[in-house]
């Protein structure tokens, strides 16, 4: 990912939007699970059951690894931006 021409933040806003829609997708994963937990109390399924035991999940898992890098990477760049005096 590069920075737009001529906008020295252009990265970082791009980030955090990969990051605002990576959070928006482990939503719809927790919300997934929560279905999930809703169909086990209306009627138990086994396989069901095995699957909600093993939540979150490795989607899940590989989801907030990413988040975690990102986040390091968009540190990075601002400090980049703004490098420290001294």
């Amino acid at each position: 990912m590069s920075a737009p021409t001529g906008d020295p933040f252009g990265l970082v806003y791009a980030m955090l939007d990969e990051l605002q829609m990576k959070h928006y997708e482990m939503a719809g994963m927790v919300s997934e699970y929560k279905e999930l937990v809703e169909s086990l109390e209306e009627r138990r399924d086994e396989d069901r059951l095995r699957l909600a035991r093993s939540l979150p999940g490795a989607r899940y898992h590989v989801a907030t690894t990413y988040v975690r890098e990102s986040w390091l990477k968009v540190d990075a760049e601002l400090k980049r931006l703004f490098p420290e005096d001294g």
